[in-house]
């Protein structure tokens, strides 16, 4: 299948499952078929491709999909943080590493994808930032858990880096906005199953 093939199937699947919507509104008498008719009109003449997952290939998801194993899935967390305007990406990492949801989430993680994970050292390292006055920078994590998830490197083209997984999360803590989409997203992947 092509890629203009994908992003027209993404398009499809998109308005199908708005029409599935729509129809469980009318069969709830929440609105009329005419209105619905008039709302899938609408949709049709101003739909927006960047919102329909898979309709626009990211950078991301050409590495994702890519059959190359020499390409690195990876996503720049520092990337990420710059979108947000800051001159200070790091802080914003850190920031995010500070967080108790993060730390579980990344330990979740770890424990799943990562057999060489030190669960006990990272127990010691959590109880360790949240007594102490210890900053949980990407590199204390990385060093004292054995963690595979996040990569730093520094130089030129350095930064942090993090599974797509934990990039998501982070994206998330750092823009509501992608959030909600991703609720919305996965509300609509739930009803739809």
């Amino acid at each position: 299948m092509t890629a203009e093939e994908k992003r027209t199937e993404a398009i499809w699947t998109y308005m199908i499952s708005k029409e599935r919507i729509f129809r469980r509104l009318v069969d709830r008498g929440i609105v009329s078929q005419d209105n619905v008719e008039y709302f899938l009109n609408l949709m049709y003449d101003v739909i927006d491709l960047d919102k329909i997952p898979g309709a626009r290939i990211t950078p991301l998801g050409e590495k994702m999909r890519s059959p190359d194993p020499c390409v690195n899935p990876y996503v720049s967390l520092t990337d990420i943080a710059k979108e947000k305007g800051t001159a200070a990406p790091g802080y914003l990492i850190q920031s995010w590493l500070r967080s108790s949801n993060t730390t579980d989430y990344l330990r979740c993680w770890e424990k799943k994808n990562n057999l060489k994970f030190w669960e006990d050292e990272c127990d010691e390292l959590i109880k360790k930032v949240h007594s102490t006055s210890l900053t949980l920078t990407p590199t204390l994590w990385i060093t004292s858990t054995s963690a595979i998830g996040i990569k730093t490197s520094r130089g030129k083209g350095g930064g942090t880096k993090a599974h797509p997984e934990i990039a998501m999360m982070f994206r998330a803590w750092l823009f509501p906005e992608f959030m909600m989409e991703l609720v919305r997203f996965y509300r609509m992947y739930q009803h739809d199953g």
